[in-house]
């Protein structure tokens, strides 16, 4: 059954949600996420960008929004453009082609978002250690980052799940 929708401005306000809880819960819980070497890092953009894909997957704005979003996330918290230039682009057509295997339900969204968090992490690892930005090991890698974050971020998506799929639904049209 195809999906009319409307308000199609939903998935922005939703993006721009993502973008600043982002950086509102990395600097809240800074003290607690960046202890040692841990290195947790929340990706609510990342998760609004999965449920937006799932949401309108067929809409031509979609990966231009997703390129704004990176360039706009690079450019307003590193001031550099960067990695998430790339990344949100590549997640949103990893999402898209797993759209072919997934249903739209709560658990393929939560494993299409633990594989984006996953991608998008080890991207920004591989970009660290060809820049020559990091030297830590990929066991360090695994254990101190991408394993808490992908916890974390379970946990962050349990939790806004279900209002952001609430304001993502009244774009469908009856």
């Amino acid at each position: 059954m195809e999906r009319k929708l409307r308000r199609r401005w939903l998935i922005l306000i939703v993006l721009l949600v993502g973008f600043f809880l982002d950086g509102s819960l990395s600097l809240a819980l800074s003290p607690s996420l960046f202890a040692g070497d841990l290195q947790i890092a929340p990706q609510l953009l990342l998760m609004e960008m999965v449920l937006a894909t799932f949401m309108a997957p067929d809409e031509p704005f979609m990966f231009w929004l997703a390129l704004f979003c990176g360039l706009f996330y690079d450019l307003f918290y590193t001031g550099l453009i960067g990695q998430y230039t790339l990344i949100m682009p590549v997640i949103y057509l990893l999402v898209r082609y797993l759209l072919k295997y997934f249903q739209q339900k709560f658990i393929y969204r939560l494993a299409a978002f633990v594989i984006a968090v996953l991608l998008a992490q080890v991207i920004l690892y591989a970009l660290a250690l060809f820049f020559a930005l990091s030297n830590q090991s990929i066991w360090d890698f695994v254990s101190n980052v991408l394993a808490p974050t992908i916890l974390f971020n379970i946990v962050i998506f349990a939790i806004c799940y279900w209002p952001s799929q609430k304001l993502l639904d009244l774009m469908i049209r009856e």
